[in-house]
């Protein structure tokens, strides 16, 4: 079947389900049950937890609905589409890490590879013992929730016609590294391995939200507001009672911005990520010491590899494979990823007809990762013309985690029969071509500068406490300042996990929707 005769998940929504800001010209002035902001992966879920359980949801989104059909492969029109800043936004500090947040229907579930991994049973311990949390979230309690959404979003490991050579380099090496490798489990249906999970699955097999439970709420009786930023949730008698924002049209005839009012009967949920969320909250009137505070990421670095046989990046599974077996020990993940050619070349050494020579290896290369568990936190402000600045400097401890993974890759790369290893640390030759030249990278600096970190797994600046003197968010998921304002996107993690988060976000937005909904006392109309 061709892709043009197909009908993808987000086509044939009910008629007025969707409200595009790109188009609206009047005022727009509504009422619902329940008001969710965002719609990624905690956003998406919420709705679709909520309109199962009977009530009215409103979506509100401020990037644009872009739906399968109109993905593009090409780097630059996907990202000043899809992106937040068009890729450009960075954690400001002792160096400059890019930082990727898709700002579209379905959030960065539409650009990331569909990484499923439960929250640790670690990390649950710590947070009830050191952090207050207690009883209220165990995973007794997520278990239900993380085996539903499997079920729903049909989560598997990577099938054999979909893994790729990149894939299968590692998993079938990593044994020569000292540890396992496997497959990576992921939310998707049927992948074709088109390698496109960056810039949107062009065959909807990854079961971001814009293909499932956004559209699965639209079409049991939710509407999506697109293209429309909010600038607050509206809080009266200390209870939020909806939002108020406008539309963000970027089309010239349509460039006003309109101003948008949904109300909510019941309650406000607000999953508009790390990023975002302390900077609603402020504008809000929230207050709270840690509002902003305690900003933790998993900065990762790659390594290119060069093989004497073609690799082929552009075919299998984005992400397929991967390892935590140096989670706890040396607090890194290993994995692989795959770029199409524009990414990949940033980090081909050389310039001018020796750049243009290296082009011709790109079909030879692979890439694997490693995304470090940091101990740093940083902090969330308002920055200029509405953006959110983020300052964040990595701990000398975490760029020696980061040093020890990316030696670990360059071996774990000779010992699978690649030529050459690019290593991409400043000071550093840019191509290393033996075992024994491993020890540049082992020796290479601890400074963060050196190294070319991406931001991309986010946590904790509005973190959950039982207190108001620890944090901003209660064990109910609703703020302390506020009733009914409920937070469910990774800001409220009280840490960093070391592992993928979308899974954790996602069972935490249900396992908050469903007792919001099922406990009359938190959801009695304002």
């Amino acid at each position: 079947m061709s892709i043009d005769s197909r009908v993808f998940p987000d086509e044939q929504l009910p008629e007025g389900s969707v409200v595009d800001g790109e188009t609206v010209t009047s005022p727009i002035d509504e009422t619902f049950d329940f008001v969710v902001i965002g719609s990624g992966a905690a956003g998406g879920t919420a709705a679709w937890t909520l309109v199962q359980a009977g009530y009215s949801v409103a979506i509100v989104e401020e990037g644009p609905w872009v739906k399968t059909r109109e993905f593009d492969r090409r780097i630059f029109p996907s990202f000043k589409r899809m992106f937040r800043e068009a890729g450009t936004q960075a954690l400001m500090g002792n160096s400059i890490i890019p930082l990727l947040q898709g700002r579209v229907v379905g959030g960065s579930t539409l650009v990331n590879s569909a990484i499923v991994w439960r929250t640790p049973d670690d990390v649950l311990d710590d947070w009830s013992k050191n952090w207050g949390l207690g009883g209220a979230i165990t995973e007794r309690d997520l278990d239900p929730h993380f085996a539903a959404i499997e079920e729903e979003l049909k989560v598997h490991a990577v099938l054999d016609e979909a893994l790729g050579e990149n894939n299968r380099l590692f998993v079938d090496n990593s044994f020569k590294g000292g540890f396992v490798g496997t497959r990576m489990r992921r939310y998707e249906n049927a992948c074709k391995g088109a390698g496109q999970c960056l810039t949107g699955c062009p065959n909807a097999a990854k079961q971001g939200m814009n293909v499932s439970y956004v559209p699965w709420s639209l079409r049991k009786g939710a509407r999506i507001f697109t293209s429309v930023r909010v600038d607050r949730v509206a809080i009266k008698n200390g209870r939020a009672v909806g939002v108020v924002g406008s539309t963000t049209a970027t089309n010239p005839k349509h460039a006003k911005k309109i101003p948008v009012v949904v109300h909510a009967r019941r309650g406000v949920f607000l999953a508009a990520s790390t990023i975002q969320t302390p900077n609603v909250l402020r504008r809000s009137g929230i207050k709270n010491p840690h509002l902003g505070e305690h900003f933790m990421a998993h900065p990762g670095l790659g390594l290119p590899g060069i093989f004497g046989q073609k690799v082929d990046m552009h075919f299998g599974a984005t992400q397929g494979a991967e390892t935590i077996d140096f989670r706890k020990s040396e607090r890194f993940k290993l994995e692989t990823i795959s770029m199409q050619p524009e990414l990949a070349a940033v980090r081909i050494p050389g310039v001018g007809r020796e750049l243009v020579s290296r082009l011709t290896t790109l079909p030879h290369a692979a890439i694997w990762v490693a995304q470090i568990r940091a101990t740093a936190q940083g902090s969330i402000r308002p920055g200029f013309g509405g953006r959110d600045m983020v300052r964040y400097s990595m701990a000398k401890e975490d760029v020696a985690a980061a040093r020890k993974a990316a030696a670990l890759i360059a071996r774990l790369f000779f010992e699978s029969g690649a030529k050459e290893v690019w290593p991409g640390i400043h000071g550093l030759p840019e191509i290393i071509r033996s075992m024994d030249e491993v020890k540049l990278i082992e020796n290479a600096p601890l400074d963060s500068r050196h190294y070319s970190f991406i931001a991309s797994h986010l946590f904790g600046a509005a973190r959950m406490a039982a207190s108001e003197r620890d944090g901003v968010v209660g064990l109910d998921f609703s703020t302390h300042a506020a009733k009914g304002l409920y937070v469910v996107d990774s800001s409220i993690f009280p840490t960093n996990l070391g592992v993928n988060p979308q899974h954790s976000i996602m069972g935490l937005a249900r396992l908050a929707a469903t007792r919001v909904a099922a406990d009359p006392l938190a959801i009695a109309a304002a």
